[in-house]
């Protein structure tokens, strides 16, 4: 199912050129509907490869390379599936649809070198190109990739109508106290290690919980500049509970 942000550029017509696809257990999937629509013809035409303006690059295993070397070939690797056959493809001209569209399934697996290699042309992309990648966590792509695209959260299936107790009642509840006892086991947790030394990821996974959930329930969409913010916050090695607990005091609970 294609998430509801998307379905309004869809609509619109104001489809972001290059998108990247965070989390989730369908986010090919969601892609396929993403081309299928934008080219407007069948699914099942694109996900077997025969549509001419649409490449889909499925992760077998290897990783996406510059060229197409003897050692692409060996990995089963086509003419067009590394950095600068996509280049190639990408600026010729649509044959039957309206786009030439890109789908590259978990970009954080490309080779070392290929994110860099990409950079030109996400940051210029032809006209008529669309690119939509997939990751299971953007955090573990170059901030100049990131910054260059438009990344879309997705909810993992399990979370899709199901909201944990401590995220609810960070996001709604009215009792700050509980907040604050949800962020001490959270630093309890992360502080849980040989060297006792503040493991962040403690902190991100429950913050990038909260965020998946927030922006999955449209009622929850007014906390996302702060949860971003603190996110951000911890990024730049602010003290995670500190950030958190600050969260905690201006979050404003929302009725359900």
């Amino acid at each position: 199912m294609i998430p509801p942000k998307i379905q309004k550029w869809l609509q619109a017509e104001v489809f972001p050129q290059r998108v990247l696809l965070s989390g989730g257990n369908n986010a090919v999937g969601i892609a396929l509907e993403i081309a299928s629509s934008l080219q407007q013809t069948n699914r099942e035409k694109i996900e077997r490869g025969i549509h001419s303006d649409t490449l889909v690059f499925r992760d077998i295993g290897k990783s996406f390379k510059i060229d197409w070397s003897d050692t692409a070939k060996k990995d089963g690797q086509g003419e067009y599936e590394n950095v600068r056959g996509m280049v190639r493809w990408a600026y010729q001209k649509p044959n039957e649809g309206k786009y030439r569209i890109v789908i590259l399934e978990n970009f954080e697996r490309v080779s070392n070198v290929a994110p860099h290699a990409l950079l030109k042309l996400i940051e210029e992309p032809p006209v008529n190109a669309i690119f939509l990648f997939t990751t299971r966590n953007h955090h573990q792509l170059l901030d100049t990739i990131i910054s260059r695209m438009t990344v879309v959260r997705l909810p993992h299936e399990e979370e899709d109508f199901v909201i944990r107790d401590e995220i609810q009642e960070f996001l709604e509840g009215k009792n700050l106290i509980k907040k604050f006892q949800t962020i001490e086991t959270l630093n309890k947790s992360s502080r849980d290690n040989t060297d006792k030394k503040i493991d962040r990821t403690v902190f991100f996974d429950f913050l990038e919980d909260t965020i998946c959930h927030a922006r999955f329930f449209e009622r929850h969409h007014s906390h996302l500049d702060l949860l971003f913010e603190t996110h951000s916050a911890i990024t730049q090695n602010i003290n995670p509970r500190f950030a958190l607990e600050r969260l905690a005091v201006k979050i404003t609970p929302t009725s359900p």
